[in-house]
């Protein structure tokens, strides 16, 4: 068993060692432990899947696992070229690092267990370790932020606690292998519990309505937070969400879901339109990504599962790479008005190739596997509801395309001023963007792996 557990020892042991306050040790300890922890789960996915004690790592666990550690690895890198940036920090940055390794703890730790109780901790825990990542630039924004994201997430998981103790009182356990076997000695209360529960989780990914801290929150925080955030953060909550959905497969509970997932195409898409700052705009476009596969994982059909985690893995390779551009247009333009940045080809050449390419990705464009996934969400749609509300959901999709990717071209290619901005291209910050959209495309070859995975728990 001590295999399963190491992905998530390694971030916090790193923590630890942060402890000591000093910044180069604690740069150090997040490297070798996110290297580490992104070892230990690419072995755990040639194990047999864990249902014992309070571990239940099936195939979904160890894809979470694997991008939670690559993001974390990536995150980690990119911070280490990008804090010199923050001038007047909330925290020191060792303190930083030693957030972040709990931040990262706290995620592994959500997607490993076998309690919704204890599943219900490690999201909340995700609060209370990111809160201080988003407001580390100490400025009243920032504050304001992670302000707005404590009180609005902490009231969702509050309702998806309420929600957890009903499916308690409906099944007398919260183990997940003894919910998906035991059936409910009141299935109304069930429902109810389920519903609020995903109410709850669903705050914490983004979700309409409940998605309002969300933009202040990728708007403001600090690149490789943003990152994080919307790659591995958002997955995880929605991870909270399907196994609520396993666990109390219902009818009215999967079309309670499948509603969220695509109200949530419907608004981001409509919101994306109108967005004038860049981080806002890619804030929208992971709002839209979450409602894809949230509708993927409320219908029950295996091309919908298969579509929402293929998508749910390229999205995250991708965003993040978009996001910490982002950070790299920032330190540049110093504004985040998409009509005051122009021209990043000639003072970011290789920033913009990876910034356009990285916005094709989340997108949805060919041959990213976020096109394959959201293709076989859409064709389960239709298998399910019919050609009506694929081509509804179609329609948007292509809203939010067309919307995203014209304004990243127009940031990328537009005249550039004639005041001209120095080129700043730096190693580190230039190529882990461009690193994450090439696996965002290398994900469409991994098809056969990851329903494999799915299918059978491990890799043979």
């Amino acid at each position: 068993m001590i295999y399963y557990i190491l992905p998530i020892l390694f971030p916090f042991a790193a923590s630890i060692v942060c402890l000591a306050k000093n910044y180069s040790l604690s740069e150090s300890a997040s490297l070798i432990a996110s290297v580490l922890s992104i070892t230990a789960s690419l072995y755990i996915l040639f194990l047999k899947p864990s249902y014992i004690n309070f571990l239940y790592i099936d195939g979904f666990s160890k894809i979470m696992l694997v991008i939670i550690s690559a993001i974390y690895l990536t995150t980690v890198l990119f911070s280490s070229a990008y804090l010199k940036h923050i001038k007047n920090p909330i925290i020191s940055k060792s303190s930083y690092f030693l957030f972040l390794n709990l931040f990262v703890f706290s995620m592994l730790f959500s997607v490993s267990l076998n309690n919704l109780g204890l599943m219900w901790v490690g999201i909340e825990a995700t609060t209370i370790t990111s809160a201080l990542l988003v407001a580390i630039d100490n400025d009243k924004t920032s504050l304001e932020s992670s302000w707005r994201y404590i009180i609005i997430v902490s009231t969702g998981l509050v309702i998806s606690l309420v929600g957890i103790m009903l499916i308690y009182a409906s099944m007398h356990t919260l183990k997940i292998t003894e919910l998906l076997i035991n059936k409910p000695s009141h299935p109304k209360l069930l429902v109810m519990g389920a519903v609020l529960a995903i109410v709850g989780f669903s705050t914490k990914a983004g979700i309409f309505p409940m998605h309002t801290w969300l933009p202040d929150v990728h708007g403001h925080a600090i690149a490789p937070v943003s990152a994080i955030f919307s790659s591995i953060l958002l997955p995880t909550a929605l991870f909270g969400v399907y196994r609520i959905i396993e666990t109390a497969s219902f009818d009215s509970v999967r079309i309670f879901a499948l509603l969220l997932g695509v109200l949530t195409v419907v608004f981001a898409s409509i919101f994306l339109i109108s967005q004038k700052f860049y981080k806002r705009m890619f804030a929208y476009s992971s709002m839209e990504n979450m409602g894809m596969i949230l509708i993927g994982l409320a219908i029950d059909n295996k091309f919908a599962f298969l579509g929402a985690v293929i998508l749910l893995v390229s999205h995250a390779f991708a965003k993040s790479s978009a996001f910490y551009t982002t950070g790299n247009i920032l330190s540049i333009y110093k504004t985040r008005d998409i009509n005051n940045v122009k021209g990043i080809i000639k003072t970011l050449p290789f920033g913009a190739y990876s910034f356009l390419l990285s916005a094709m990705a989340v997108a949805g464009a060919p041959p990213f596997g976020t096109f394959l996934g959201e293709l076989f969400i859409i064709y389960a749609l239709y298998l399910k509801f019919g050609i009506v509300s694929a081509i509804a959901v179609l329609i948007f999709l292509s809203i939010s395309f067309f919307s995203l990717n014209h304004k990243v071209a127009k940031i990328c290619f537009s005249i550039t001023p004639e005041k001209q901005v120095q080129k700043k291209d730096e190693v580190i910050s230039s190529l882990i963007p461009i690193i994450n959209t090439v696996l965002a495309f290398l994900v469409i070859f991994f098809v056969g792996f990851i329903n494999n995975i799915l299918t059978s728990g491990m890799l043979k």
